[in-house]
């Protein structure tokens, strides 16, 4: 209204001027162009008020739209309040009814660890003491198969004794049947030449008893005639003696071929025999098998034929046949009874070796029977420390839940304001999401041991295992603390704690409508970001519960 009064006094101007004027009059017509000036002034001034009037009705008229919204808005969030204390307060009796159904599963998940313990330790007891027994039982049985084996070396150096024993009567017998051979030899070589001897005799005599007779006959023929038929009659009779006798000796030199014959054959059956007996038992130890020998039935092949030797020489060669034939017979029953022992000792070494075996393959078994036993036993251990680890840990949850849940009980509120009763219940709430994050954390460490507990240990009757399975039921305590939810986006849920206090209305009305739209707009802004993020409010958690996770 400032300018109004700047017109009038413009009007006065003039109108002074006027009264000047009259003393001047060559003035008046500057004064009628200022006065239209101003005039023109005065217009544009006016237009320029009737503007700014216009716009400050329009301001005006949406301020008072913004003041209906505004308070339609107060009465909501007043209605608003009054249903979240009614929530509040009906949560808070359910919280409590839960803290006490939290509290006796907590006593019954304690009895049940009690137990869980001390069945693990009687277990533990019995492993340990059937352990022993089985170590015990092992080195007794060790210390008889070490006696075993000692017995097993004694008969292993007997063996080793006896077969160089044996051998050394095979070098004997070789060196017996090659001296045998050479002087059956040299006496058929012997005997050759006797007869070709008495042959030369018997013809050089024959020729001397000619020229005798012929001699006697010129002289006395009738007595040389007697005498020659006489000594022609004896002289025939001998020789049918010797050739009776030869004849005999042949046979009998027939018989001997044909049993040293059968004896070269079992001889060569025994040495068949003994490289297959050889080859067979030449894994369980050596023996130098005889080299090749020259068959006397070689020898023989080789020999001449036969002839008539004299009467006393012939009979000193049976006896040393004979002679040679009975030691040749002592010595195949000695190899006879030699062959039975060395089969019988065969037999022997064969049945301890598969005693041995035997002993061997129960000597590994057990072995492998006491490693399973050790791997068993250190499961176990391994077993006992996680379960002793995961119930310390579990123990150092539930002592923290328990001066949580103090902590939340022992806290009340002093004063029976609404709004101090919304920040107590507020806190209250931020509380018991961070209990429950601490449970949850504690049930997520190992939640396949606490569903299956009964499985791992022992089995026992079936109204122990009803009365231990009734209290403890993790499943359901999962099921319950993953039901609770503490905000849901579209529903009157908790929400959550507020970083400002709503201001009081008896304190608004005090200031200015303009402070008053700051606060409100300031709060407002405030809880929709709030409310607008409800996640960051489920993954609240203590150090105490970091420590335990890890």
């Amino acid at each position: 209204m400032a300018p109004k009064k700047k017109a009038n006094k413009g009007a006065k101007e003039p109108e002074l001027k006027k009264k000047k004027g009259g003393k001047k009059d060559v003035s008046v017509p500057v004064e009628t162009t200022l006065a239209e000036e101003i005039r023109e002034f005065y217009h544009i001034q006016i237009r320029d008020l009737e503007d700014r009037l216009a716009r400050y009705q329009r301001k005006w008229d949406e301020l008072a739209v913004q003041e209906k919204l505004l308070h339609q808005e107060f009465d909501q969030l007043a209605n608003n309040k009054k249903e979240i204390v009614a929530f509040l307060k009906r949560t808070l009796n359910q919280r409590v009814d839960e803290i006490a159904e939290l509290n006796e599963q907590l006593q019954s998940l304690q009895l049940a660890k009690e137990m869980e313990k001390d069945a693990f330790e009687a277990q533990l007891a019995q492993v340990r003491h059937e352990f022993q027994e089985t170590k015990d039982q092992l080195t007794t049985e060790n210390i008889i198969i070490g006696g075993k084996l000692a017995a097993l070396e004694e008969f292993r150096l007997q063996k080793e004794e006896l077969t160089e024993k044996f051998t050394l009567l095979e070098d004997q017998l070789r060196k017996q049947e090659k001296e045998y051979t050479d002087y059956v030899y040299n006496l058929e070589k012997k005997s050759v030449l006797d007869r070709d001897r008495v042959k030369k005799e018997i013809i050089q005599r024959v020729n001397l008893v000619a020229t005798e007779f012929r001699k006697m006959a010129t002289s006395q023929m009738w007595d040389t005639t007697k005498r020659a038929i006489l000594e022609n009659n004896t002289v025939t009779l001998q020789l049918s003696k010797i050739s009776q006798h030869g004849m005999q000796l042949l046979r009998e030199n027939d018989q001997l071929k044909c049993a040293q014959d059968k004896l070269c054959k079992q001889l060569d059956l025994l040495r068949t025999t003994k490289k297959a007996m050889s080859k067979d038992s030449r894994g369980h130890h050596k023996v130098c098998l005889p080299g090749p020998h020259r068959r006397v039935s070689d020898t023989y092949s080789r020999k001449k034929p036969w002839r008539p030797c004299p009467e006393g020489k012939h009979s000193l060669v049976i006896l040393m046949l004979t002679e040679k034939c009975l030691e040749q017979k002592q010595g195949r029953v000695e190899a006879e009874q030699l062959y039975l022992l060395l089969s019988q000792m065969e037999k022997t070494i064969s049945r301890l070796q598969k005693g041995k075996e035997t002993l061997r393959s129960q000597r590994d078994h057990l072995n492998l029977q006491l490693k399973q036993q050790q791997a068993e036993m250190q499961q176990l251990q391994q077993k006992l420390a996680e379960e002793q680890k995961f119930r310390a840990s579990l123990i150092m949850a539930l002592a923290q839940a328990t001066t949580f849940l103090q902590n939340i009980l022992q806290i009340q509120p002093e004063e029976k304001d609404s709004n101090f009763e919304v920040v107590f219940h507020g806190e209250l709430k931020e509380m018991l999401q961070q209990l429950l994050v601490m449970l949850t954390s504690a049930m997520v460490l190992s939640p396949q041991r606490l569903m299956t507990p009964s499985r791992e240990t022992q089995p026992r009757g079936p109204k122990e295992s009803q009365s231990r399975s009734q209290p403890f039921k993790p499943g359901s305590l999962l099921q319950q603390l993953s039901s609770i939810t503490p905000y849901q986006p579209g529903d009157l849920g908790l929400v959550p704690r507020r970083a400002h206090i709503p201001p009081n209305p008896e304190d608004l009305r005090l200031l200015s409508t303009s402070t008053r739209m700051r606060i409100f707009h300031a709060h407002s802004s405030s809880e929709i970001h709030t409310s607008g993020s409800p996640k960051k409010f489920k993954k609240l958690s203590l150090p105490e519960v970091s420590t335990l996770s890890k």
